[in-house]
């Protein structure tokens, strides 16, 4: 009898051992929608479906939302104030063409539906924006700091379309650049109305 509860004391002492280990390595504070961490890329995924199985404790970080506030900056240096951004899909433009150094912007660049903008960019404070990947097409979170405004157009074809919001732009998981356009298409449910689209070069 003695053995069999000195197994049983042993077995539970070596339980709450590991149980304390597990408990160590993990983060003081809970994984949820609302819970912001910095990541090690400058790409910053914070989507609520792949959150808890691809964040791993090292990413995790004890920076403050104050400290993130530039977490992620574009300047126009980065891509020679030059950069065009290619759609797929239905219902949306063929591309977008930026342009920093005349401080203009086109649709559809080089076709019969080509439409020529004044363009501002500038930073922001961070701000949190959904969109769908250009990728999988999966809806990711991102935090951005970097948004470019559409102003007058100055030529080509009218499109009300085009004038419909704010564009940012933000360093994706590869390295490269991604713009967040809203979504032309527009075929979304209720909820998903402030989800944009992720466009790449």
């Amino acid at each position: 009898m003695k053995k069999i509860f000195m197994i049983c004391l042993a077995a539970s002492f070596l339980l709450a051992g590991c149980h304390s280990d597990s408990s160590d390595n993990s983060t003081d504070t809970p994984i949820s929608d609302s819970t912001i961490e910095e990541s090690s890329t400058p790409y910053e995924d914070l989507s609520s479906s792949t959150q808890t199985s691809s964040l791993s404790s090292s990413n995790h970080s004890s920076t403050s939302p104050t400290e993130q506030q530039t977490a992620d900056t574009v300047s126009s240096s980065e891509f020679g104030g030059y950069a065009t951004f290619y759609f797929n899909g239905m219902n949306v433009p063929d591309s977008i063409n930026i342009n920093t150094n005349t401080d203009q912007i086109t649709f559809n660049v080089d076709t019969s539906n080509e439409a020529i903008y004044t363009l501002s960019m500038q930073n922001i404070p961070a701000k949190t924006i959904r969109f769908f990947s250009a990728h999988t097409n999966e809806i990711r979170t991102v935090i951005v700091s970097t948004k470019l405004s559409i102003g007058d157009q100055l030529s080509g074809t009218f499109n009300s379309n085009n004038q419909s919001g704010d564009l940012y732009l933000f360093h994706n998981k590869q390295g490269g650049l991604s713009l967040a356009t809203p979504n032309y298409a527009g075929n979304v449910s209720e909820n998903e109305t402030d989800v944009m689209l992720e466009v790449l070069q």
